[in-house]
C-alpha cells in the first residue's frame, strides 16, 4: 500500500506540474496585456510600456522554465523508478526471467549472427577513402576466356584493353586486377633455401592502390612505372596480417628480398589492417605483384601480349560529377570498337553484330567483389527468414506469459488505478518490463551471435584459417541488434500492455485471486489462444521448410555421379612450387604412379589437373576439320588433363573405344576422350571414334584424335546437369597445360589408412614436392555441398528450438487454463464426472488449436515454400510426405504438451477446489 501512495503521489505531482505550466503560460500573457495597460495609463508610450512589460515578465518565464525543467526531471525519475521497479519484479520470478532471457538471446542471437554475415558479405564498404566513388565494371564474375564472347554485357578484359582506356578516361583513374588470385610458393630466406611456405598473392595494375584510395601503413604503394616494362620490377607490398604472421611484424621489413616461385621478389610497401583488396573470398589475400609480373608469379606464357586472353577484372574512381550514363556508353563505345579491331580481317556481319551487341555495365564498387556473395546469398536469405520465425514464436510465447503473469498482477494494478495512478503509466511499466527482457536478452544474444557468427564464418570459408570475413560486429551489427531488441520487447509486450490498460479498478478490488486469474473479457481469454495457433502456423512452416531441405541433401548425397564415391583417395601438390619445368614433368608423374601402384592397399593410381565435382575444369570452343561452325553454333566443351588409368582409377565406365592409357607418350599422336553428352553433340550420328579436333585454346597446341566414349559424369557440382567434357592425356600437353595438381589413389579400403604411406611415398621421390591437401572423394563431394548441409542443420536445429518454444509456451497456457478452470473442475468432479471426461475437456482445447493452426499453416506454408522451389533437388514443394511428418511431429508435440495439465487436472481434490482461491 506504501508502494502504491508513493507511486500515486509522483504521478500526481507531475501532472499538477505539467497543469501548472499551461496556467504560467495564460498567466505570462496575461501579464504582459495588464502590464502594457496599467503602464499606459501613466502616460508611458505603448512601445516603452510594451519594453517594460516584457523586463518585468522576463522574471516570471525564468521561474516558468525552471518548474518545467523540474516537470521534465520528474518524469525521468519515474522512468528510472519503473526501470527499478520492473528489475526488482522480474528478480522475484528468476525461473521466468531466465526462460525468457534465454529465449530471447537464442532468437536475437540467431538473428544477430546471421545479419553479421550478411552485413560482411553484402552491405559492408572497402576501408579505402571515398568508396562510394568506386565503379566496377560488370558482376566480375568471369575467371577466364580465350575468346568466343558474343552478345551481351562483359566483365572480364583483355591487358591491352586495360592499356587502351587507361591513359584517357572520364574517371579519376582505371585500375586492373587479375580475375583470380594464384598461389604462390615463398622462401623468405632464398640465400639459405630456407624452407618454402605457401601463400595467395593477386596481380594488380600500378595504379591499383590509388584508384583504390588505400595507403600503406609501410614503405610505398605501387606506382605506374612499376608496370611500364614487363619483367622489370619484382616488387612485392604485402597485407598487415602477412607482414604479422608470416614475418614476424619485422620492423625493417622494407627492402627485405623473398623468392616468389623462384624469383627475387623486393618487399616496398605494407598495407593497413583489414584491407584484403576488393575481392572478397574465402582466402585473403597474402600480397600484391605487378601485373607486368605475370609470367614469373603464375610461371607460364604472358597472357599481356595483344590478343591475349580476357582474365582481368577492372574497377574504376568516378569523379564526384561523373554522369554515370555517359561513362557508361563511352566504356561501351571503346569495347565495340576494341573487338572491331581484335577481330580484324575475320570480321563480318554475324561478328559485326555480335559485338554491337556487347556492352559494360558500371555498377557500384563500393563493396568490392566477392563469389561467396552469389554463393551464400539464397542461403542467408532462407536462414534470415527461418531466424526471424524463431523469434515471432519466441514473442508470441513470452506474450502469453506476460498475459498470464500480468492476470496475476490485476489486484495490483487495480489499486495503483484506485489510489489515481493513470492508465498509462501502467501501461509503460509493463511494457518497461518488457524492454528491460528483450533488451537484456539482446545483450545476451550479441556475446551468442559472436560465437555463432565464428562457426558460421568457418562454415562458409570451408575452414580457412585467414579470411576477410570478420565476426566482430561494427555499428551496423550493433545498430540491428539493438533495432530487434526493441522490436522484439514492443511486440511481445503490448498485448499484455494493451489488456492491462483495460482493467477496471472497482471489481478487481473486490476479486478473489480466482476471480481474477480466471475472469475477463472474451478478449483477454482469445488473445492466448490466437497466439499459440500462430505457433503451429509458423512451427509448420519450419518443419516443412527443414523436412524439403533435409530431403533435398539426401537426395544430392544418393543420386549417381558416374564415378565411384568410395575408396577414393585426392591429394593436391605443385611441381611449380618444388621448380619442375614442363619437359621434366613426364619424369615426374611416371615415378610417381609407379611409386603409388606399388603401395600396399593402392589398386590403382593416376593424375589430373582437376578432380571431379571440383569447378576445375576450363572450357573453350574445338573445331573439327571440314566442319565450319554456323552463326550462332556453340561448339565449346568442358577440358580436363588427364593422366593414363584415370577413367579406371576413378571407375568411370568406358563406353566405346579405349581410355588414355601409358602408350599415350609425348611423341604418340595426340588422344582424347569424349564423354557421351559431348560425343552426342558433336556426333549425333555415333561416328565420334577416330575423328580429330583442335582446341581455341592457343595454349593447347595440335590436333588430337578421339580414342573413346565414357559415361557422364558430375564435373562442377552435384546439381549440373549433363555437360559436355573432352580429356586431354596429360603427357601429351605443352607448357603450362602439363602441369598436374591432383594424385588420385583408389585403395582396397578405407582410403584415409594409407595416408601417411603415400605422404612418406612422395617424400622419398622428392622432399620438395608440397602435399597441400589430401581429402577423400567423399569429402570432396560433401564440399561442394556446404551450402546445402549449413541451410540443412541450421534448419533443423532452430526446428527443434522453436518445437521446444512451442513445447513450453502451449505447456504454460494449458497450466494457467488448468489454474484458471480448478473450481469449476472440483464441481465437476465432485458431481461425479469420469476423469476421463474431464481430460478430454482439457485436452480437447489444445486438439481444437492444433485443427485451427494446421488448417491454417498448410496453405500458408505451400505459399512460402513455393519460393524454395529453386533450392530443392528431387522434389517439390508440396511434397506431401514431408508435409504429413510435418504434421504428425507438431501434432505429437502438441499433444504431449497439453497431456501433463490436462493429466493434473483430472488429480484436483474437489474439496481443495471448492475452497481454492
Amino acid at each position: 500500500m506504501n508502494f502504491a501512495r508513493n507511486l500515486v503521489s509522483g504521478i500526481r505531482a507531475v501532472f499538477e506540474k505539467e497543469q501548472h505550466s499551461r496556467e504560467m503560460d495564460e498567466e505570462l500573457q496575461g501579464f504582459l496585456d495588464a502590464s502594457t495597460a496599467e503602464k499606459m495609463r501613466r502616460g508611458m508610450t505603448y512601445e516603452d510600456a510594451l519594453r517594460a512589460a516584457r523586463v518585468e515578465m522576463g522574471s516570471m518565464e525564468t521561474v516558468k522554465h525552471k518548474v518545467a525543467a523540474a516537470g521534465w526531471e520528474s518524469t525521468a525519475e519515474g522512468i528510472w523508478q519503473d526501470i527499478r521497479y520492473g528489475v526488482r519484479s522480474l528478480a522475484k520470478s528468476p525461473g521466468f526471467t531466465i526462460v525468457a532471457v534465454l529465449s530471447l538471446a537464442l532468437g536475437i542471437g540467431a538473428n544477430t549472427a546471421i545479419f553479421t554475415l550478411i552485413n560482411d558479405l553484402m552491405l559492408k564498404s572497402l576501408p579505402v577513402h571515398d568508396p562510394q566513388l568506386l565503379v566496377r565494371f560488370g558482376d566480375e564474375g568471369g575467371a577466364c576466356s580465350c575468346d568466343g564472347i558474343g552478345p551481351g554485357p562483359l566483365d572480364i578484359f583483355t591487358y591491352d584493353f586495360y592499356q587502351r582506356i587507361e591513359k584517357e578516361n572520364p574517371f579519376q583513374g582505371i585500375a586492373a586486377y587479375g580475375s583470380f588470385s594464384t598461389p604462390v610458393s615463398v622462401r623468405q630466406a632464398p640465400s639459405t633455401g630456407g624452407m618454402a611456405t605457401q601463400a595467395t598473392s593477386h596481380l594488380v595494375s600500378g595504379n591499383f592502390f590509388s584508384v583504390m584510395g588505400i595507403e600503406p601503413v609501410l614503405g610505398r604503394a605501387f606506382s605506374p612505372s612499376d608496370t611500364e616494362v614487363t619483367g622489370r620490377n619484382p616488387v612485392a607490398v604485402i597485407s598487415y596480417r602477412y607482414w604479422q604472421q608470416a614475418l614476424a611484424a619485422d620492423p625493417n621489413v622494407l627492402g627485405r628480398t623473398i623468392a616468389i616461385n623462384g624469383t627475387l621478389f623486393t618487399i616496398i610497401g605494407v598495407m593497413p589492417a583489414g584491407f584484403d583488396g576488393v575481392d572478397m573470398t574465402s582466402e585473403s589475400t597474402d600480397m600484391w605483384l605487378p601485373v607486368t609480373m605475370q609470367p614469373q608469379v603464375m610461371q607460364q606464357p604472358s597472357l599481356l601480349e595483344p590478343h591475349g586472353l580476357f582474365w582481368m577484372h577492372l574497377m574504376a574512381r568516378r569523379k564526384p560529377d561523373t554522369d554515370m550514363k555517359q561513362a557508361q556508353a563511352w566504356v561501351t563505345s571503346q569495347l565495340q570498337q576494341f573487338m572491331t579491331d581484335r577481330a580484324g580481317a575475320k570480321l563480318d556481319d554475324h561478328r559485326r553484330k555480335q559485338i554491337q551487341g556487347m556492352y559494360v555495365e558500371l555498377l557500384p564498387g563500393e563493396r568490392g567483389i566477392s563469389g561467396m556473395r552469389e554463393a551464400v546469398t539464397v542461403p542467408l536469405r532462407v536462414l534470415m527468414g527461418v531466424v526471424a520465425l524463431v523469434l515471432l514464436i519466441a514473442c508470441a510465447n513470452l506474450a502469453n506469459f506476460l498475459l498470464a503473469r500480468a492476470a496475476t498482477r490485476e489486484r495490483e494494478i487495480s489499486t495503483r488505478l484506485a489510489l489515481g495512478s493513470s492508465r498509462a503509466r501502467i501501461v509503460r511499466q509493463i511494457l518497461t518490463e518488457a524492454l528491460l527482457l528483450s533488451l537484456t536478452g539482446g545483450a545476451l544474444g550479441l556475446v551468442l551471435a559472436f560465437w555463432g557468427t565464428q562457426a558460421l564464418i568457418h562454415f562458409v570459408a570451408h575452414g580457412t584459417i585467414h579470411t576477410a570475413l570478420s565476426a566482430i560486429p561494427d555499428l551496423h551489427v550493433l545498430g540491428f541488434t539493438l533495432g530487434v531488441s526493441l522490436l522484439t520487447g514492443i511486440l511481445f509486450g503490448i498485448a499484455p500492455a494493451l489488456r492491462v490498460s483495460r482493467i477496471d479498478a472497482n471489481p478487481a478490488q473486490n476479486a478473489s485471486a480466482r476471480t481474477s486469474a480466471g475472469e475477463g473479457g472474451r478478449s483477454s481469454r482469445l488473445l492466448p489462444k490466437i497466439l499459440v495457433t500462430a505457433q503451429v502456423v509458423i512451427s509448420l512452416v519450419l518443419l516443412v521448410g527443414t523436412g524439403l531441405f533435409l530431403r533435398t541433401l539426401l537426395n544430392l548425397e544418393r543420386q549417381d555421379f558416374g564415378f565411384n564415391q568410395q575408396n577414393l583417395l585426392l591429394m593436391v601438390f605443385n611441381p611449380k612450387f618444388a621448380g619442375y619445368k614442363a619437359e621434366q614433368l613426364n619424369a615426374l608423374y611416371e615415378t610417381m604412379l609407379a611409386r603409388m601402384d606399388a603401395l600396399p592397399g593402392v589398386r590403382s593410381a593416376t593424375v589430373s589437373g582437376a578432380p571431379p565435382v571440383s569447378g576445375g575444369s576450363w572450357n573453350s570452343p574445338i573445331f573439327f576439320p571440314g566442319h565450319t561452325p554456323g552463326p550462332d553454333e556453340d561448339t565449346t566443351t568442358l577440358l580436363n588433363r588427364v593422366g593414363p588409368n584415370y577413367f579406371e582409377t576413378l571407375g568411370i565406365p568406358l563406353l566405346r573405344g579405349r581410355t588414355i592409357g601409358a602408350q599415350d607418350t609425348a611423341t604418340s599422336l595426340k588422344m582424347a576422350v569424349m564423354n557421351q553428352s559431348a560425343a552426342d553433340y558433336f556426333f549425333p550420328h555415333g561416328d565420334a571414334i577416330g575423328k580429330t579436333f583442335t582446341v581455341a585454346d592457343p595454349a593447347v597446341k595440335g590436333t588430337f584424335q578421339i580414342a573413346g566414349i565414357v559415361r557422364d559424369a558430375k564435373y562442377n557440382g552435384p546439381r549440373e546437369k549433363p555437360q559436355r567434357m573432352t580429356y586431354l592425356a596429360v603427357t601429351q600437353l605443352t607448357e603450362n597445360d602439363q602441369y598436374a595438381y591432383w594424385l588420385h589413389l583408389q585403395t582396397v579400403g578405407d582410403p584415409t589408412k594409407i595416408i601417411s604411406e603415400a605422404r612418406r611415398a612422395l617424400a622419398e621421390i622428392d622432399p620438395n614436392l608440397p602435399i597441400l591437401q589430401v581429402m577423400t572423394i567423399r569429402e570432396q563431394i560433401d564440399h561442394r555441398m556446404d551450402n546445402e548441409r549449413l541451410v540443412s542443420q541450421l534448419c533443423s536445429f532452430f526446428s527443434l528450438l522453436a518445437l521446444s518454444l512451442v513445447c513450453i509456451g502451449l505447456y504454460g497456457v494449458m497450466t494457467y487454463n488448468v489454474l484458471r478452470r480448478t473450481n469449476e473442475i472440483g464441481i465437476r468432479l465432485a458431481l461425479g464426472a469420469q476423469t476421463g471426461r474431464v481430460l478430454w475437456m482439457v485436452l480437447r482445447e489444445s486438439l481444437l488449436l492444433l485443427a485451427i493452426g494446421v488448417a491454417l499453416g498448410i496453405p500458408a506454408t505451400l505459399a512460402i515454400t513455393h519460393v524454395l522451389q529453386s533450392a530443392l533437388f528431387g522434389l517439390k514443394p508440396s511434397d506431401p510426405l514431408t508435409l504429413i511428418g510435418a504434421v504428425v511431429v507438431i501434432a505429437t508435440v502438441m499433444l504431449l504438451a497439453a497431456y501433463f495439465p490436462a493429466r493434473r487436472a483430472t488429480k484436483v481434490d474437489p474439496m481443495v477446489a471448492l475452497r481454492y482461491e
